[in-house]
């Protein structure tokens, strides 16, 4: 695995639709990357890549999804909305099968790398599918 896909340091966990997610954020040769993928059991990345695709507008390009990925990832960072545990020093890596996005100075990240994330210091608790009020979003997808 590249030491690009896994690191130390912050990580964020939020409920989006249900699942829980995590996102983390590295610079890899001088460009800020952004971390996300899904952290709830059984829920892969191509999930959170269909529930952009259904949130965005019907003609969007890959990168106008990743960049709403990113931008939902940020929202639970900097206003907490959705927020599961802010974890302050943790060891995470992406699985194998991950997707890198070029987003062009987007919310102060350069791309995005969207994949299945592991997060060993994380309870199954905080994990588990949260309750949504907006559940379509994940289960048409």
């Amino acid at each position: 695995m590249p030491a690009s896909h896994q690191g130390t340091g912050r990580v964020t966990a939020f409920s989006m639709f249900g699942p829980v997610f995590g996102y983390a954020s590295t610079l890899v040769d001088g460009r800020q990357t952004a971390y996300v993928g899904p952290l709830t059991p059984g829920v892969r990345w191509p999930k959170l890549w269909k529930m952009a695709t259904r949130c965005c507008r019907a003609t969007a390009q890959d990168r106008e999804k990743a960049q709403w990925i990113i931008t939902q990832a940020s929202r639970a960072f900097i206003m907490q909305a959705d927020l599961v545990v802010k974890l302050p020093h943790a060891a995470w890596h992406m699985e194998p099968g991950e997707r890198r996005i070029d987003v062009v100075d987007w919310s102060n990240h350069h791309a995005l790398v969207v994949g299945n994330m592991v997060v060993h210091a994380l309870t199954p608790e905080q994990v588990a599918m949260k309750h949504t009020y907006y559940p379509q979003y994940f289960e048409c997808c």
